[in-house]
């Protein structure tokens, strides 16, 4: 594979992580760590992927920062580079999402590209910048990044929705992104079987599918993820995770059953 090939290889399987990989705001009833609705279940959690041969290694966390808000992190590497991707926002006095800033670098054999994105909601603009470049958007009401989406996507779950769709600004354009509720089920991961339910994006492309599992007693947390497109398919699983301070435990047998 020459050097151009690899290249485009990486950075299609990482940024369809960073795009994929979702972390929750739920508290099911029966949950181990759990959170009121008021609060954001703080995790971190290590993941593996591989796509032809290709190792990928991610870290991906959520930390509360000192003044009140929150930022979001993901940290993917692999043996031809690093791409890193954050989120900053805040949940205002009506418990909603409210972005003020995302990040992405990528740093990949010897080329490297900088993206931000900046909310300005008094004046209802966005700055997006790419490297040196920058432009300026009509920012409208609801509009969430890449990464918050996803976390307003579990708020809508806990509200007992089936069927989900998000204004996105990402690279700074408009994008509408679909989620529908496919099932709950018990899923063998390295950590051991889990309870999860079962998402999958909604496309109108018939050649791509991707398939996401969740953490149901564990706020949701991702455990695995699968992608096809035109034929080819990678999957992103976790090793190990922690949420609230508690480390991530399988099911017992007894729990197995009673599931």
């Amino acid at each position: 594979m020459n050097r151009s090939a690899m290249l485009e290889r990486f950075t299609r399987v990482i940024g369809f992580i960073i795009i994929s990989a979702i972390v929750s705001l739920l508290s099911p009833a029966l949950t181990v760590a759990s959170t009121t609705n008021n609060e954001i279940a703080i995790y971190s959690a290590q993941y593996r992927a591989n796509y032809n041969g290709l190792a990928i290694k991610a870290h991906h966390q959520l930390q509360q920062l000192e003044d009140g808000s929150y930022i979001e992190i993901l940290d993917a590497k692999s043996i031809l580079g690093r791409i890193k991707e954050s989120a900053k926002f805040v949940i205002d006095n009506q418990q909603k999402i409210i972005p003020y800033q995302y990040s992405y670098k990528r740093s990949l054999v010897g080329t490297s590209r900088v993206e931000k994105q900046v909310f300005d909601w008094p004046n209802k603009q966005l700055k997006y910048t790419k490297n040196d470049e920058a432009q300026i958007i009509d920012l409208e009401l609801g509009t969430l990044d890449v990464v918050t989406h996803k976390l307003q996507l579990r708020r809508d779950l806990q509200a007992g929705k089936k069927v989900f769709s998000y204004p996105v600004l990402i690279r700074g354009k408009r994008k509408q992104y679909d989620y529908e509720v496919v099932a709950s089920e018990i899923l063998t991961t390295a950590i051991g079987p889990l309870n999860t339910t079962k998402i999958r994006r909604v496309s109108n492309n018939n050649t791509r599918e991707t398939v996401i599992w969740l953490a149901t007693d564990w706020d949701f947390l991702l455990v695995e993820l699968s992608h096809t497109e035109k034929g080819d398919s990678h999957q992103l699983k976790i090793i190990q995770g922690r949420v609230n301070e508690r480390d991530i435990l399988p099911l017992q047998p007894a729990e197995e059953k009673k599931s």
